[in-house]
């Protein structure tokens, strides 16, 4: 049995882009995969220094901001959000002003 394959477009910014070495990287994975999957799957293609930018032990760092489809995931399902094709999965710093 062919397992359906997704195609989601990963976008990163700040120093997660420059370690990547690109803003937007077109990732493959199973359907039914969720963003943990895709943000594993980025891991596995940048190494530690991804991971510790990204993640804190086993859970999204809350440094960083995780949007898909220029939607919080948090609004959504969280890292457990299951992807759809064409999806967008996007990861920025959060931005502090002050004074």
């Amino acid at each position: 049995m062919e397992v359906c394959r997704l195609r989601i477009v990963f976008k990163s910014f700040g120093q997660l882009r420059r370690v990547l070495g690109s803003q937007s990287i077109e990732i493959d994975v199973p359907e039914q995969s969720t963003i943990r999957d895709v943000i594993d799957r980025v891991i596995a293609i940048g190494g530690a220094s991804v991971r510790r930018q990204v993640m804190e032990g086993e859970r999204i760092s809350g440094s960083m901001i995780v949007l898909l489809n220029k939607r919080d995931i948090d609004t959504l399902q969280g890292a457990n959000t299951i992807l759809n094709e064409g999806d967008e999965v996007a990861i920025l710093p959060h931005v502090q002003g002050g004074t």
